[in-house]
């Protein structure tokens, strides 16, 4: 295949979005590894990685698959969710890190009340359960599509409790009803709810399964004013689905449950916040696609991922990454000369996600839309892009938070070079730089935990890294270190 021809196929894929939420062609290229049965089957309750392994994308497949099994599944998006205003509504019933516990509650035990009243599956006209959660719907939910952002908006607090508003406007409610012994305190809401619900799912005669599903709780994560009421209220909300969950296979319920989908440098700051969190670890569903050994490099999930975009434009799988990315005629090279297989060269400048490798091909792209060419050059380019694309992106959304002012840290990152260095270079290096907010140590670790710092043993041919995404454990301060390559690519771009 000539390079022309290479460039034309390359021209007709479609890379998709980087991110799936939004993607409209998700579905012809979804690698699905088993997802329905690792999250609604099994014991999962969260659903967590790094930003851009694809959570979103399996929310929203699982939703679909839900549509085509006849299972309720309750997508809710937090996107653009009233989060400053519920941070007002803290609850000094409990103590912190928990003082968001009664607003979660109430509202994920609205969602199932809304559920189970407006849903013709869950109909069970003899079941004085049902009866009475359609009460509580009709009377005091009144017609609300987003109950997510409606509980939040209509909850007051006063002295210290909170008050839920009823959103009908059924000034009756409070009189005829059951819930909350006819009172529009939370706590006494939510303690009837509960029950109430448990009861109708142990009881009802259709035995329609309930998912709900919270995703993009942090899509706003690096705005928020107080970051750390924001860890709070999602410590709490994490003891909440916890809870309710338990208490759905303490009775044997099988036909509902709550799933979150959660960033894991976000969970890690909750860990060091809460002891208790570590009890989460067993409904825990990690997404990793990093390739570990050298074996896995030709069937590596990262691998089909693109694969399945790019047969899926051209219509043929006779037509991959390798016939299009051909490494003799790209003739990416090491120093020592070595050939690079494209492919590897290209995720190993990354994090070992598909929101990276998706978001290099596109530049590679565009680099050789507008250059006419595809060859190492054409590489090298669009890794400068991805570079700039990884740093003041991807990475700042992570990092922001926590360092505050990340232009001292790239300037760290400027002095001890591209070259492998030790943990006590690090530390020379950093009494040289002005404005870090973090003790030096600390530093290296935690940029070690994010990607931006990966061990290095140089004495192998070819060298043998480690990093936080491919290995477990922290930064090995007996080891050389070095600057990751598509950051250290970054901060000089």
């Amino acid at each position: 295949m000539t390079r022309k021809e290479r460039l034309d196929l390359l021209n007709k894929v479609d890379f998709g979005d980087i991110d799936g939420y939004g993607d409209p062609n998700l579905d012809q290229y979804f690698l699905d590894n088993d997802y329905w049965n690792r999250v609604v089957d099994n014991k999962t309750y969260f659903v967590i990685g790094r930003k851009g392994t694809g959570k979103s994308s399996i929310y929203r497949m699982i939703k679909e698959q839900g549509l085509k099994k006849g299972i309720l599944i309750e997508n809710k998006d937090f996107g653009d969710f009233p989060f400053e205003k519920l941070l007002q509504l803290d609850d000094q019933n409990f103590a912190k890190p928990n003082q968001y516990q009664s607003i979660w509650e109430n509202l994920i035990l609205n969602i199932f009340s809304k559920i189970i009243a407006e849903n013709p599956a869950c109909e069970d006209t003899k079941n004085q359960h049902y009866l009475d959660i359609a009460n509580y719907s009709k009377n005091c939910l009144g017609d609300v599509i987003e109950m997510h952002k409606e509980v939040v908006t209509r909850t007051t607090k006063t002295g210290g409790s909170l008050s839920f508003n009823f959103l009908s406007g059924n000034h009756e409610a409070e009189r005829t009803l059951s819930i909350g012994l006819g009172q529009n305190n939370m706590s006494m809401i939510n303690s009837s709810l509960e029950k109430l619900i448990l009861d109708y799912f142990t009881t009802c005669t259709p035995q329609t399964k309930i998912i709900i599903q919270f995703d993009r709780l942090d899509d706003n994560y690096n705005q928020y004013q107080n970051v750390e009421q924001y860890y709070h209220a999602i410590i709490s909300l994490f003891k909440v689905v916890y809870h309710l969950n338990q208490e759905f296979r303490a009775r044997k319920i099988t036909n509902a449950k709550v799933v979150l989908y959660l960033r894991s440098d976000i969970l890690k700051e909750l860990g060091k916040r809460d002891a208790e969190s570590a009890r989460w670890d067993d409904y825990c569903l990690t997404i990793n696609w990093a390739i570990i050994n050298k074996d896995e490099w030709n069937h590596s999930k990262l691998l089909q991922m693109i694969q399945k975009r790019i047969f899926a434009s051209l219509h043929t799988t006779e037509i991959g990454f390798e016939e299009i990315f051909e490494k003799s005629d790209i003739n990416l090279r090491s120093q020592s000369g070595r050939t690079y297989d494209v492919f590897q060269y290209m995720v190993e400048r990354t994090m070992h996600r598909p929101r990276d490798l998706i978001q290099f091909c596109k530049y590679v792209q565009k680099e050789a839309s507008e250059s006419g060419d595809l060859y190492f050059r054409t590489i090298k380019n669009a890794e400068k892009s991805y570079g700039y694309w990884l740093i003041n992106s991807e990475l700042a959304n992570e990092i922001n938070p926590i360092l505050k002012d990340t232009e001292p840290v790239y300037e760290l990152l400027k002095l001890l070079g591209s070259r492998p260095f030790s943990l006590s270079d690090f530390n020379d290096r950093y009494r040289s730089v002005k404005g870090l907010n973090m003790p030096s140590e600390a530093l290296a670790f935690y940029l070690y935990d994010v990607g931006i710092l990966q061990n290095i043993d140089p004495s192998r041919k070819p060298a043998k890294f480690r990093s936080s995404y491919r290995n477990k454990g922290g930064l090995d301060r007996n080891m050389k270190i070095v600057v990751h390559s598509g950051v250290w690519v970054g901060i000089n771009a």
